[in-house]
């Protein structure tokens, strides 16, 4: 993982994410749903990855949590956050990978970041072992599918981990209560609209831009095997949803 360049990505997109992300909105909301019932309120919680709030604000808004830490690589998400109490909400810029996870934490939760993470499952193990007994992890992430069009055509794809290997990554201490995925197709008029979408949402961060005459071939060929008679084409998105307690 190149994580100056996803953080350059990410902080691109700061004004334009939260209108074109309608997926990762919807899978936040979906994330909430299945972890509100078991999380503490008025808890301590930790966020991973948080962009500019989409996951948090539910939080805030639903669970009034006495402490919620956030963090994101992109310092510039700091600003999402100005309206927030500060005895209650705080912003951290860096890398959730290396940052020190206080114990005593009711919940860690994370709605489409672990994706760009080197080691996930080492975040997933420092994070449960973080919990206090009834502790939730809930984690929302991409499958196998994630992306598939542009990953056929490219070669280039982050290495989305399988089913079992992602409900692996949970410890023998937790137990799982929740495992769901789905497959949700975005379409759009021509594939020039689908980098440009790709780009708002920052999710392009995988890779340095591409040359001219590349991006050309790219887009024809995404067109010759995608594209309906009417030129619309799609853009297939894989949340995973992995919600889980600790054992006590």
């Amino acid at each position: 993982m190149d994580k100056e360049l996803i953080k350059a990505r990410f902080t691109e997109a700061v004004e334009t994410y939260d209108s074109a992300a309608v997926v990762q909105r919807r899978i936040a909301e979906r994330l909430f749903g299945m972890m509100s019932p078991i999380i503490c309120h008025d808890g301590c919680i930790f966020e991973a990855g948080c962009g500019t709030g989409m996951l948090s604000r539910l939080i805030v808004d639903g669970l009034s949590p006495c402490r919620l830490t956030m963090i994101d690589l992109a310092e510039r998400y700091r600003d999402c956050f100005g309206d927030l109490d500060p005895e209650q909400v705080v912003f951290v810029s860096g890398d959730a990978e290396e940052y020190p996870l206080p114990n005593g934490l009711d919940a860690v939760v994370s709605s489409s970041a672990i994706q760009w993470f080197e080691k996930p499952e080492i975040f997933i193990r420092r994070s449960c072992e973080a919990l206090v007994e009834g502790g939730v992890l809930a984690i929302a992430t991409f499958g196998v599918e994630n992306m598939r069009e542009i990953g056929t055509l490219s070669g280039v794809r982050l290495n989305y981990p399988d089913n079992e290997a992602l409900k692996g990554m949970i410890p023998d201490s937790m137990e799982l209560m929740c495992f769901k995925e789905e497959i949700v197709t975005m379409i759009f008029p021509s594939v020039r609209e689908v980098l440009r979408h790709l780009r708002k949402t920052g999710v392009s961060g995988i890779e340095r831009p591409l040359g001219v005459s590349a991006t050309r071939r790219l887009m024809e060929d995404y067109r010759l095997r995608y594209a309906d008679s009417e030129g619309n084409v799609p853009l297939t998105y894989h949340p995973v949803y992995m919600v889980a307690r600790k054992r006590g």
